[in-house]
């Protein structure tokens, strides 16, 4: 045969346009179904080309970057930050208002701000070592079904208790798990840590004060220059505490505190000038004085008081009360600063008020005093208490101030002269009069004497006393009576309405505000924060087994010389690969 006049690798004369020649260069990169060499070979029946030799199973390269924890270090020290944070902010909070931050941002949003962060931080280390242990399970068990039970306790709750049931004995994934499950507590715990008590703090904003009185000198002038009257307001006063018709009328007239917040305390007792009174039984006094029986009539008798005061039996059962004012005081004579003095007799007698069948005799009192006070404000409600109380040690002289000393303070209250002589004389026709009637009648020489022996009947129609009658009654007075001195404001001019002021001490003709007011604390109501610290042990703890949690993995694989594929899924996917490869070039080798 006679050699080719084209060397090997010379152009091909055949039309390249046309397609109808292949290069050897050009198949033996495509690789013809009949081309064979030392490591391919050709199966004639298929027409295919299957390897002599099996490739070699995929290894993973492992760089060393994924050996370090670095992102999981930082994430468990993230969360450990963050509850360090939520323990010093609660720590500094703790016995202390409310705080106030801005934006409006409350102590709970933040709190809870913090623990979403701290547990979201912990969830990253947990996630990584469960799914790290996969492995090291893995290549410990052979077991393939327990990948994804590992690959789902890294994802979640749900996961975690199904890696706690499945799996057999005790391994470091379950700590993990645990771990897990618990972190579903940490929001709760948290905000059990946190808790809100109201409690009362001293206002500076506002303060609080009662009005009192150390000095009393008003009076108004009578029809003439020498007589005087009390003011209206004063009048009025006593006609509010006569006609009150309350089961205890003494207690409709409190006085008013000034309390802005609603919660008001005095540290200390407070004094001021008060009027008083006093009740007493003098039926033990009396003289009874009675005729002869005429005929079919019962004897007549008379009543009488060392004090004058006498009650007319031939009236029998048709009178029912005698009353006065001007009479002296049997029963307190002398014993105090006395201004005004009732005396009554009271006729008992039969439903038809024919008979008299007894007197019954009454004094009461009225004089000026010094009342000593313990009181608060609670919620609004004003609280007044009577501790203790002093007086003169005898009824005024004409022309002189009823004047007060308090044992221990060195301070004197008074009222002047003219103020308390217009009172007494008030007082001395105020209930001076009489009651009578018969059956379905009755008439008194005034509303007053109405309004008294009302008050002190017991309603059974036969002039029994109700117990504690009259002694309530002249009560209302006193406390109407000291509502007005309270209230009362002293004259610029003092001097001017007081007679003999020489007699006065200085300090009580120059009354500051310490004279009018008894001041005192006012409190607020305000928001505590307190700490339950107990609440914050399964969050300290569970960072502690978190830590401990991503060491022991660290440790575990470090031993293992295993790489640190944590939750890649290379592995996985390269493995499976092989594992194909393998079974079709088994399954043709079969066919050869």
């Amino acid at each position: 045969m006679a050699p080719s006049q084209y060397p090997v690798n010379s152009p091909s004369p055949l039309d390249r346009i046309a397609g109808n020649y292949v290069e050897l260069d050009d198949m033996k990169a495509e690789r013809s179904p009949t081309w064979s060499t030392k490591d391919e070979y050709t199966n004639v029946k298929t027409k295919e080309t299957i390897p002599s030799e099996l490739p070699a199973r995929p290894r993973i390269e492992d760089d060393g970057s994924s050996n370090w924890w670095i992102f999981e270090s930082v994430a468990w020290l993230i969360s450990a930050i963050a509850l360090a944070i939520i323990i010093a902010v609660v720590a500094i909070t703790d016995g202390k208002p409310l705080p106030t931050w801005p934006m409006h941002i409350t102590l709970n949003s933040f709190v809870s701000f913090m623990s979403t962060l701290m547990k979201a931080a912990a969830v990253v280390p947990v996630a990584e070592c469960i799914s790290q242990l996969k492995w090291l399970w893995f290549r410990r068990a052979g077991a393939v079904h327990d990948i994804q039970t590992f690959d789902e306790a890294s994802r979640g709750t749900w996961g975690s208790a199904k890696l706690l049931f499945v799996t057999r004995g005790i391994h470091l994934a379950k700590l993990g798990a645990l771990i897990t499950i618990i972190m579903l507590a940490i929001d709760p715990f948290v905000q059990q840590v946190i808790t809100y008590q109201k409690e009362p703090i001293m206002s500076t904003h506002s303060n609080s004060s009662v009005p009192i009185a150390s000095m009393y000198s008003d009076y108004s002038f009578g029809s003439m220059m020498a007589l005087r009257e009390p003011t209206m307001t004063m009048k009025a006063a006593i006609n509010n505490g006569m006609y009150d018709t309350a089961d205890t009328p003494q207690l409709d007239f409190p006085i008013s505190a000034t309390c802005a917040t609603g919660n008001c305390t005095w540290p200390s007792t407070y004094k001021s000038l008060a009027v008083c009174s006093k009740c007493s039984n003098t039926t033990s006094l009396m003289t009874t004085s009675c005729d002869e029986p005429f005929g079919p009539w019962p004897a007549m008798c008379n009543y009488t008081l060392p004090n004058g005061m006498f009650f007319n039996g031939q009236l029998r059962g048709n009178m029912y009360l005698n009353s006065s004012g001007s009479y002296d005081s049997l029963a307190y004579n002398n014993s105090q600063s006395t201004f005004a003095t009732l005396s009554t007799m009271r006729g008992l007698h039969d439903l038809s008020s024919t008979n008299l069948l007894g007197v019954v005799s009454n004094e009461c009192v009225l004089y000026f005093c010094v009342n000593e006070y313990h009181s608060n404000v609670t919620n609004g409600a004003f609280t007044e208490t009577l501790v203790a109380s002093y007086t003169g040690d005898r009824n005024p002289e004409d022309q002189q101030n009823i004047t007060i000393s308090v044992p221990g303070t060195g301070k004197e209250y008074w009222v002047g002269a003219q103020s308390w002589y217009a009172l007494r004389s008030h007082f001395l026709d105020y209930w001076t009069g009489n009651v009578s009637g018969s059956t379905g009648r009755l008439s008194s020489t005034s509303d007053i004497l109405t309004a008294l022996y009302t008050f002190g009947e017991d309603g059974s129609g036969s002039g029994t006393q109700k117990i504690g009658g009259e002694n309530d009654t002249v009560a209302a007075i006193a406390a109407a009576m000291t509502k007005v001195l309270r209230m009362y404001d002293i004259p610029s001019n003092t001097s001017l309405w007081v007679t003999n002021a020489t007699a006065l001490n200085a300090t009580a003709l120059n009354a500051t505000t310490s004279d009018r007011f008894a001041l005192g604390t006012a409190w607020t109501i305000e928001t505590f924060v307190h700490v339950r610290w107990l609440w914050m042990i399964l969050p300290i703890v569970l960072e502690v087994l978190i830590l401990g949690f991503l060491v022991g993995t660290i440790l575990q694989s470090n031993r293992s010389g295993l790489p640190g594929w944590k939750s890649s899924t290379l592995p996985l996917i390269q493995g499976k690969l092989s594992e194909m490869r393998e079974a079709i070039a088994e399954k043709r080798r079969s066919r050869v």
